[in-house]
């Protein structure tokens, strides 16, 4: 991205112990496309001890989209955590049992940049099915009307007329 990091926490001289941080950014200054608004939030918690770092973060981020079945526009609010551990030196050094990700800090690591992985986890966030509502009706397959906003009296059993040879099989 080439700019300085939105989310970024210098640990450079952090002393041991926890340590927390509230940052906030527009989705764009983080890569997030137009379909997300407002500005994103993060509740972090760093537990620093001598060789380790443990991050937990919480996420706040909000977006516009498409039903998938009724193609109206719908905001939805999105909440999301994860957590890191980050490590002094070689990857030998870690309990690999821990389910947490890990990352190695080199010497020479001054911050710990968290827009990335913001980013990435908040894109998880989005269901694959896309509704406005869970019971969203949809569209009606004959007349086209929405469905949530009015009613019509067409057949609901009402098939494209291509599956009129499989019924014939149906009936032998």
């Amino acid at each position: 991205m080439g700019s300085l990091a939105e989310f970024r926490i210098n640990i450079s001289k952090l002393s041991e112990g926890i340590h927390e941080y509230h940052f906030e950014a527009e989705p764009l200054k983080i890569g997030l496309d137009e379909r997300f608004s407002g500005t994103v939030k993060i509740e972090a918690k760093l537990d620093k001890s001598l060789r380790q770092m443990f991050l937990q973060v919480e996420i706040q981020a909000e977006g516009s989209f498409f039903c998938d079945r009724c193609l109206e526009n719908f905001h939805q609010e999105m909440n999301t955590a994860y957590s890191m551990v980050y490590v002094q030196g070689a990857r030998s050094a870690v309990d690999l049992n821990k389910k947490e990700d890990i990352q190695i800090l080199t010497a020479d690591m001054n911050y710990i940049d968290l827009d990335d992985d913001v980013r990435q986890y908040v894109l998880l966030t989005i269901p694959q099915k896309l509704l406005c509502r869970e019971d969203c009706q949809g569209f009606c397959p004959v007349c086209g009307v929405n469905k949530n906003i009015a009613s019509c009296t067409c057949n609901d059993q009402a098939v494209d007329s291509r599956w009129d040879v499989l019924k014939k099989l149906s009936h032998n």
